[in-house]
């Protein structure tokens, strides 16, 4: 069932920065995988149900939401730099997961994407061209 967080009153609303490193694995796994994908992460009792735009923490047990991260702000950014957004908290201890939870988001996400587009006969086919430079005082190409 998707979720609308425009139905849902939340206990608590923060900006956050997502770390940039984080954020591009997520938008990489969905561009390799397919959206919407659904993660499980036993050690916090959640799991989050990440799409392009939404990314919502459910417990494990009762299915009832417990954080979503939402609005990011991707528009004229680096790749390297972090992506503000909102935290909306759905429980109390919605805080103590919020640290933690994109982090093992992405270790899960990377898993899955070495296990579903391991190549390897990669490594055979990436040739790199290295020309060799006559004078060794200019570089190469000027």
């Amino acid at each position: 069932m998707a979720f609308d967080p425009r139905t849902h009153a939340p206990v608590r609303t923060l900006p956050r920065m997502i770390d940039a490193a984080c954020y591009n694995r997520v938008a990489l796994a969905l561009a390799r995988l397919g959206g919407p994908l659904n993660v499980e992460i036993s050690v916090l009792r959640i799991t989050i149900r990440v799409e392009r735009r939404l990314w919502v923490a459910r417990s494990l047990t009762d299915h009832m939401p417990v954080m979503a991260w939402l609005n990011f702000q991707v528009a004229g950014r680096g790749l390297h730099e972090a992506v503000p957004c909102e935290v909306r908290l759905y429980h109390f201890y919605g805080g103590l997961l919020m640290g933690h939870a994109p982090q093992l988001l992405v270790s899960r996400l990377d898993a899955w994407l070495a296990r579903h587009h391991e190549d390897p006969d990669r490594r055979r086919r990436v040739v790199l061209a290295f020309t060799r430079c006559k004078d060794r005082q200019s570089p190469c190409g000027a």
